[in-house]
C-alpha cells in the first residue's frame, strides 16, 4: 500500500489499487473462510443468514460488502463485542447456578435454554 504522502500525490491511482484489493477479497472470500477454519453455521449465525443462504452466497460469491466487511471482522477479532456479552450474560446466569465448569459449547447451550 502507498503512503499518505504518495496517496495524495495520486489519489485517483491509490484508489483503483484500494478497489482492486477489495475486488481480490470479495473474490477470494470463500478460499478465505475455508483457510480459516471457522464453521460455516458459525458464520451464517453471525451474519444472521439461514445456513441455506449462507451457502448459496457462497457458492455464487454474492456477498454483499456489507457481508464481506463482517466475515473480515470475525476473522480479525480475537472477541466481538456479542462474543463478551454473551459471556458476560453466561457469567451472570452461572452465579445463580452450582459451581461446575462449563466449556465454550456448554456456555452457548446454557445461553439457548
Amino acid at each position: 500500500m502507498a503512503t499518505i504522502v504518495e496517496q495524495t500525490k495520486r489519489p485517483k491511482t491509490y484508489l483503483l489499487e484500494v478497489l482492486h484489493e477489495y475486488r481480490k477479497l470479495e473474490n477470494n472470500i470463500t478460499d478465505i473462510i475455508e483457510d480459516t477454519g471457522y464453521k460455516s453455521q458459525f458464520i451464517a449465525k453471525r451474519l444472521r443468514l439461514p445456513l441455506s443462504t449462507f451457502y448459496l452466497k457462497r457458492k455464487t460469491k454474492s456477498f454483499t460488502s456489507a457481508e464481506v466487511t463482517k466475515i473480515v471482522n470475525l476473522m480479525t477479532e480475537d472477541e466481538t463485542e456479542e462474543d463478551a456479552a454473551l459471556l458476560a450474560l453466561a457469567k451472570s446466569r452461572m452465579e445463580d447456578d452450582d459451581d461446575e465448569t462449563m466449556d465454550g459449547d456448554d456456555i452457548i447451550n446454557y445461553l439457548l435454554k
